[in-house]
């Protein structure tokens, strides 16, 4: 992929946020992250998304400050600028009634957080990859 992508990333673990911005330059993906630290600021970015503006994926972690990621899916689904965006969700943990949750809402997909360094790194990269290489819905 040579072209910059933009990835609209709702994450607040600042550890977490280095390690996926690490797993995508080992990608050789070229990025903009647009990086929010809680639900209610992705909330907010999501609501005033415009066409022109519109991400080229959007990543939310499950657990976040003044929310979780499934109301900033739901923010996302509200949007119809970002109806063909890919979503996907990343924890460490998640029940099964919240993974059915952000599946209706939208989400192509869970990454779940690897503990182990090397796994995490290639699963989030790989997984990233793919879904921006989807044709869009």
């Amino acid at each position: 992929m040579s072209e910059v992508v933009k990835i609209l990333l709702a994450e607040d673990n600042p550890a977490d946020v280095w390690l996926i911005r690490e797993a995508l330059m080992r990608q050789s993906l070229a990025c903009e992250i647009e990086h929010y630290t809680s639900a209610e600021d992705a909330i907010r970015a999501l609501e005033r998304c415009g066409a022109e503006a519109a991400p080229d994926l959007i990543l939310v972690d499950y657990n976040l400050p003044t929310g979780d990621g499934g109301q900033v899916l739901a923010a996302a689904s509200s949007n119809p600028h970002l109806a063909r965006v890919p979503k996907a969700v990343l924890s460490s943990y998640i029940r099964p009634q919240e993974m059915d949750h952000i599946l209706q809402l939208g989400a192509a997909r869970f990454i779940s957080k690897p503990a182990n360094l090397r796994e995490f790194l290639g699963v989030v990269g790989s997984t990233v990859v793919e879904l921006l290489k989807r044709p869009s819905a």
